[in-house]
């Protein structure tokens, strides 16, 4: 297989009446979808489609609500676009009001750019300049702090600089030699199912994953600028949430070295878990938040491309007072962008979606392990909220992954689609030995608006699914 093809052994379908190079991992050209309601979108040729991704992790309130769509068309009839390097508006201003007032104290300052990526780049600005400002500012001349300590594996974004702090090999791929020169280093993630040691506890594993972070921060010596983390992964490792006491430990550490501590809340943020920012769910503001943190997908409910970066009062005042952000991109702070995500974040709050999240994702876990007990290929079924993962295994009792080549979760996906009308988003290797990656997983990302009669549906069209490729797979590993 050329480093250019799908990373997942699926095949790449070209259609030759689109004139857009398609990115889809499915094995026949992407549908065309006309039309959205709730959580359904509806295509061209086969109906209606139940999406449980929120494409992906992104609809939080459904398709098509009409209160969004009325305060961007009266936003659009005013102005639909201001250049933020001259000057703001008040959908941008309300919005990162909105933030900072939710963040508890947390955060000072919001810059706001278009996606998840466009916020890491921007984070891994700050703490450049961050750094340099420290440096310079210091009393007595010291060197600038340039070493980043991200996590493996982990996903931050699919540009250059995102790619360089992400431990996903897969995507990095035939970019790995554009990413060589970042002064970056990885850490072991949270992953119970696959680290936990014979007689070994939660908290235990705990303890050692915040020593190894200690271990590196010692062997950088005092050149650790910051931690990269997700608090729950993502795709990389699909929805595996921090351990209990991992993110308190983590921030001790980020303390005592002097180095910042990021979170990337991407997918994760904006409710996902059942709380607005994830690390709420592990402690207090002075025990869990960060220094800073991104988010996007679910903070504009996707009636706008928007992400943002918050930050503590006191990078806020470094950056302030050395100058200002040095950085920008055109479409930051866009006005439209701002006026749904503020939209969106106001109906959150107001019809008390977050408790819905908490609600029907204890709900989807359950029925999830109640009816996927005994698949054969169901190897762990984990998350917080509606954000959830399943890892499918060759043997339940070694964890063996399968072969990449059976193509377990490509196939599960791909017959969901077709014959369950189901969407689900693929997680992408999360097994790493001796240079090999393997790892089948499958997240479900439904929307905050669900109600327990989806859920239902969710969890039938899903284990329906499971059975009939655990069938087909069953045969060919048989033979």
């Amino acid at each position: 297989m050329s480093a250019l093809h799908d990373p997942t052994c699926g095949r790449l379908a070209a259609d030759p009446k689109s004139a857009i190079l398609n990115r889809t991992l499915y094995s026949k050209p992407a549908e065309l979808v006309v039309a959205g309601h709730d959580n359904y979108i509806v295509t061209d040729s086969n109906g209606e489609i139940l999406d449980a991704t929120a494409g992906p992790g992104v609809t939080c309130l459904g398709h098509s609500n009409e209160e969004v769509h009325k305060a961007i068309i009266d936003q659009m009839q005013k102005i639909s676009y201001v250049y933020s390097g001259h000057n703001t508006t008040q959908p941008a201003e309300d919005l990162a009001a909105f933030l900072i007032q939710e963040s508890q104290g947390a955060f000072a300052k919001v810059l706001i750019n278009s996606g998840g990526s466009e916020a890491t780049e921007t984070a891994m600005k700050i703490v450049r300049q961050y750094s340099l400002a420290k440096s310079l500012g210091s009393s007595s001349p010291s060197s600038t702090r340039e070493h980043i300590i991200s996590r493996f594996p982990s996903y931050h974004g699919n540009t250059l600089g995102a790619l360089a702090i992400s431990g996903h090999p897969l995507r990095k791929g035939i970019f790995t030699p554009y990413l060589s020169a970042a002064p970056v280093s990885f850490v072991s993630t949270c992953y119970p199912y696959r680290q936990l040691r014979e007689g070994e506890t939660e908290e235990q594993l705990c303890q050692r994953l915040v020593q190894d972070l200690d271990d590196e921060f010692q062997k950088h010596d005092g050149n650790v600028a910051a931690f990269w983390m997700e608090p729950v992964s993502g795709t990389s490792q699909s929805c595996t949430p921090a351990l209990k006491g991992y993110i308190p430990g983590v921030k001790k550490l980020c303390k005592k070295y002097g180095a910042l501590l990021v979170m990337d809340e991407i997918l994760c943020g904006m409710g996902r878990t059942g709380y607005l920012f994830s690390w709420m769910e592990d402690g207090s503001v002075e025990d869990a938040a960060p220094d800073l943190m991104t988010c996007a997908k679910a903070l504009g409910g996707g009636y706008g491309p928007i992400s943002a970066v918050l930050m503590s009062a006191g990078i806020a005042k470094v950056l302030e007072d050395s100058g200002g952000y040095n950085g920008g991109f055109t479409y930051q702070s866009h006005t439209l962008a701002c006026t749904a995500s503020l939209a969106v974040q106001r109906i959150v709050k107001r019809d008390n979606l977050l408790e819905n999240v908490r609600q029907m994702g204890q709900l989807l876990f359950s029925l999830l392990r109640e009816r996927l007990r005994d698949a054969p290929y169901v190897g762990e079924i984990r998350g917080r909220g509606l954000q959830v993962g399943v890892e499918f295994v060759k043997d339940r009792a070694t964890k063996e992954p399968l072969p990449p080549s059976v193509r377990f979760a490509g196939r599960l996906l791909e017959h969901a689609w077709e014959k369950e009308r189901l969407s689900m988003l693929l997680g992408m290797g999360t097994v790493h030995k001796d240079g090999n990656i393997s790892g089948d997983n499958i997240l479900l990302l439904p929307m905050y608006i669900i109600k327990e009669k989806e859920v239902q549906e969710i969890a039938d069209r899903f284990s329906r699914s499971v059975e009939a490729v655990s069938a087909i797979v069953s045969k060919e590993l048989s033979n």
